[in-house]
């Protein structure tokens, strides 16, 4: 066995909070219908794509693992609600899911004693899914920035139409937005980021000669049909700037759009609070495809 160390560096990840997952367990039925109409897949298919593998060959597989979801108490502590969130998650993909039931080190040492294949587990900066068969560790950041870019392209073709070759407007350089870029490129698409923080937006530019800064939010929204959310700041989309062919992917907690906006997107608007990022994680640690 290989003992990995892992040394945080910085904040990777928005904090949640119970009032917006408490009632992701009850709709997951809801989730898969709300996809469908916005990408012609539902969550299993949307995280199997992001994952880079073919959800037929998978929905076979999953019954075979067992999955654990430990809670960690370490910095602001354990969020009510979220590791029966995540575990709702993982048992609507159809993976046999638990949490474990001590938090932090011995909970680990439960995962191992209850024979889990996979054990999920956030703290305040990193929220890993980890594969012991494989030796896979998924981070959900990209994840969450694969399966809302997948989600983002899939709703174009959807429509007939592709990424490839096509302005996408990024917003936000967290964690997610940055590697959503990434995800992006691999698909062909012309990148174009804005954020907030301009020094690291010309930073981030700099070193991806083919991402183009945008200096204004509301010139730039005027210029792409395709949008990737990722800033978490509330009423930055207004109604008027939502162009009427736009797609927003939006993993950002809180979302982007104004009430007027959201009312308007309909079925172009594709968000959610956790499910997406999990489902990728979770079919990612499976996949052999994924590099």
């Amino acid at each position: 066995m290989t003992l990995i160390l892992l040394k945080w560096v910085k904040p990777g990840m928005t904090r949640l909070y119970y009032d917006i997952i408490k009632d992701i367990p009850d709709s997951m039925e809801n989730l898969d219908k709300s996809l469908a109409e916005s990408t012609g897949l539902n969550l299993f298919e949307l995280a199997a794509r992001a994952a880079g593998t073919d959800s037929r060959r998978l929905s076979g597989e999953v019954g075979k693992y067992t999955a654990a979801v430990v809670p960690i108490t370490s910095g602001k502590g354990i969020i009510t609600g979220f590791s029966e969130a995540v575990s709702a998650i993982l048992c609507h993909l159809g993976f046999a899911a638990h949490i474990t039931g001590e938090p932090d080190v011995a909970g680990i040492g439960e995962v191992f004693n209850c024979g889990a294949d996979i054990f999920f587990a956030a703290d305040d900066r990193k929220f890993l899914a980890v594969n012991l068969k494989n030796s896979i560790i998924v981070d959900n950041s990209q994840a969450t920035a694969a399966g809302f870019v997948h989600a983002l392209a899939a709703a174009a073709e959807h429509k007939g139409k592709q990424l490839k070759g096509q302005p996408v407007l990024v917003i936000g350089l967290g964690p997610v937005g940055s590697h959503a870029v990434y995800e992006l490129e691999r698909l062909g698409a012309r990148v174009r980021v804005f954020d907030t923080d301009t020094e690291k937006m010309n930073r981030f530019s700099s070193l991806h000669g083919s991402v183009t800064p945008v200096s204004s939010l509301a010139e730039a929204l005027l210029e792409t049909d395709y949008v990737l959310d990722a800033a978490p700041a509330p009423d930055i989309v207004t109604g008027e700037q939502l162009r009427p062919e736009m797609v927003v992917s939006c993993p950002g907690v809180p979302h982007g759009l104004t009430a007027e906006a959201l009312a308007d997107a309909g079925s172009r608007f594709i968000h959610d609070k956790l499910p997406l990022g999990v489902a990728v994680m979770a079919l990612r640690s499976i996949s052999n495809t994924w590099v």
